[in-house]
């Protein structure tokens, strides 16, 4: 009985791992499985006043990126949910460049008393092959 169990263990075992690893696969697009994506987005938030912020955006990608775009969009929280502080000068910035693979961002905003705010951080990774990557990631609300 025992050796039974253990078996049937066994085999639940490798048929979740195998179908993991064929899911990721085709997650990557194509079942070609690529080492190049954005592997990390670091978002750092700070209301220096009522009426000043700042946020330092860190974004590392797994390899060089022969192009990328990152767009920092200030946010603030409405009745009807997140949108674009439209109302604030500057609330999208755009961070255009080549071959990197770690881009260091910093902005600050002048923005409302009293409105609640974050951060989403839209990165987009290019390669040669012709493969695109895209990430969105959002900071905690300040």
């Amino acid at each position: 009985m025992r050796k039974k169990t253990l078996c049937i263990l066994l085999v639940l075992v490798l048929t979740m791992g195998l179908t993991a690893t064929f899911s990721f696969a085709d997650a990557i697009g194509n079942g070609d499985a690529s080492t190049y994506s954005t592997s990390a987005v670091s978002i750092g938030t700070k209301r220096f006043s009522d009426t000043k912020a700042g946020a330092s955006v860190e974004v590392t990608f797994t390899g060089v990126a022969d192009d990328y775009v990152i767009a920092i969009v200030l946010q603030k929280k409405t009745s009807s949910g997140w949108v674009t502080a439209t109302d604030v000068s500057g609330s999208a910035h755009y961070y255009r460049g080549s071959n990197k693979q770690v881009v260091l961002t910093y902005d600050e905003w002048t923005v409302k008393k009293g409105v609640v705010y974050r951060i989403k951080c839209v990165s987009t990774d290019m390669y040669d092959s012709g493969i695109e990557y895209k990430r969105t990631t959002y900071s905690d609300p300040f």
